[in-house]
C-alpha cells in the first residue's frame, strides 16, 4: 500500500494552473462509447426486427430458420440491446458486455472461415463486418488502456 500523495493547499481556481497534455484520451473514450452504443443498439433492434416478424437478410422469416439460427439471433437480439444501454451510460459493465457479444460475433465468423458445418454458415457474417468489429475491438481497448493511464497521469500530478 503506497503512502497518499498531498498536495499543498492554495487559493488559486482548481483549473488555474492545468497544462495542455495533448490528445484528451478520456473524452474520446467517453465520444466512442457514445457512437459504438448507437451503432449497437441499431444492431439489436435490427435483431428484434427479426424476431417480430421482419425478414432478415436472406428473406427468410425467423420461424423458418434452423433452431440454432433462432438462437443465435436471439442470444444477440438480447446482449447488443444490454450492450449499448452500458456502453451509452459509459459503464464498464457495458464494455465488458459487447466485448463479449463481439467476441462471440467473432468467433462464429472464424468458425464459418475454417469450414464449420451447420448453422454457423447461416449465422456468420461477411468478411468486411468482421474486420470492422476487430478494427472497433482494437480501437476499444487502446482508447480504454489510454484514457486509464491519463487518468492516472493526472492523479499523481
Amino acid at each position: 500500500m503506497s503512502a497518499p500523495k498531498f498536495r499543498p493547499a492554495s487559493d488559486a481556481p482548481i483549473q488555474a494552473d492545468a497544462e495542455e497534455h495533448g490528445i484528451d484520451w478520456s473524452r474520446i473514450y467517453r465520444i466512442f462509447m457514445r457512437a459504438l452504443a448507437i451503432l449497437v443498439i441499431g444492431r439489436g433492434l435490427t435483431q428484434w426486427m427479426v424476431i417480430c416478424g421482419g425478414p432478415n437478410a436472406d428473406g427468410i422469416g425467423f420461424e423458418d430458420m434452423p433452431p440454432g439460427m433462432q438462437a443465435s439471433i436471439i442470444f444477440f437480439a438480447v446482449i447488443e440491446l444490454v450492450a449499448g444501454v452500458g456502453l451509452w451510460l459509459t459503464s464498464a459493465w457495458g464494455g465488458v458486455v459487447w466485448i463479449l457479444a463481439t467476441a462471440v460475433a467473432i468467433g462464429i465468423d472464424l468458425a464459418m472461415l475454417a469450414g464449420m458445418q451447420g448453422w454457423v454458415q447461416i449465422a456468420a457474417r461477411s468478411l468486411p463486418a468482421t474486420i470492422a468489429d476487430a478494427v472497433l475491438l482494437l480501437f476499444y481497448t487502446v482508447a480504454a488502456m489510454m484514457a486509464a493511464r491519463q487518468a492516472d497521469d493526472a492523479f499523481e500530478e
